[in-house]
């Protein structure tokens, strides 16, 4: 159905046109406040990668060494024991997008909160486990630290999808939509005077013989 071609609707479609711009600008800033703080969460997430290299490295040195002076069969025998570690994730807003975020906490336990004597178990034992859970709580941090990236990532993504649908749709069917009126409205226009200009074309005639008698 043909929209009628009126001077209401011609103004009606510029103030969807201004409205579409003004939303691709908001849009536009938005972006590129999310790209900004994405790349910051990403060198965030390169520093905590480097962190966990470091501590796996001594975990993994830890736990030769206590093979080396307790036996493979004692250490395999404590690692045996298998423990919960409970987190806390809690959802977050950066940029106005919510993520989820695992509340920092140090998982490191006491030799009594695994249920071993240090006397018994001996330092290599303990120092073995412990640089295992500084492993893990470096290793939850940065899955915390991904997750919030990717969720900004993919909102990055969504807000280009918008800006591009106004900048390369609708924006320009609201443009041309607007120039189809105001062509229509002046192609009207000069109709309407041609018309005008016929009648008093016809009229003159009548005129002046009516003043010749």
């Amino acid at each position: 159905m043909t929209r009628p071609r009126t001077r209401m609707e011609l103004l009606a479609v510029r103030s969807r046109l201004t409205l579409a711009r003004q939303g691709r600008e908001l849009l536009e800033q938005k972006r590129d406040a999310l790209m900004h703080e994405f790349y910051r969460e990403v060198r965030i997430v390169y520093a905590a990668h480097q962190e966990l290299e470091t501590a796996a490295g001594a975990a993994r040195h830890a736990l030769e060494e206590a093979r080396v002076l307790l036996g493979t069969d004692a250490v395999s025998a404590a690692a045996a024991v298998v423990g919960e570690v409970n987190v806390d994730v809690e959802q977050v807003t950066v940029m106005g997008v919510h993520v989820p975020a695992v509340r920092s906490r140090d998982l490191v336990r006491t030799p009594a909160d695994r249920g071993r004597a240090p006397t018994v178990s001996g330092p290599a034992l303990e120092m073995a486990a412990e640089a295992y859970e500084h492993e893990v709580t470096v290793a939850i941090k940065v899955a915390s630290l991904e997750a919030r990236a990717r969720r900004l990532a993919r909102e990055i993504r969504r807000t280009s999808s918008r800006v591009n649908a106004l900048r390369t749709r609708v924006i320009p069917r609201l443009e041309a939509e607007a120039r189809a009126i105001s062509l229509a409205l002046e192609q009207h226009e000069r109709d309407d005077r041609f018309r005008l200009k016929r009648v008093k074309s016809r009229r003159d005639p009548d005129r002046t013989g009516a003043a010749a008698r």
